[in-house]
């Protein structure tokens, strides 16, 4: 299971990932899956759950607006969590 990250730019989602480079943890980044694209441009963040607060906390941190936080379940589906 992972938890999706979206940023409106992929150099906020790149500087999240670089933040967390030498930590140990996966932190990936990708163009946002269609299955919950949020309308235009946007990059996320993938993470598995234990980095999840982390990552929501850098990101308020550096200032960076997240479009949205998505859920991918174990059978490959997604839906918003509302924080």
């Amino acid at each position: 299971m992972y938890y999706y990250i979206a940023f409106n730019s992929i150099t906020f989602a790149n500087r999240i990932k670089n933040h967390f480079r030498y930590d140990g943890d996966y932190v990936g980044v990708m163009h946002t899956p269609s299955q919950f694209a949020l309308g235009g441009c946007s990059y996320s963040v993938k993470v598995k759950p234990p980095k999840l607060q982390q990552v929501l906390a850098i990101s308020d941190e550096f200032g960076f607006k997240i479009k949205g936080v998505f859920q991918q379940t174990k059978d490959g589906k997604f839906f918003e969590v509302n924080l």
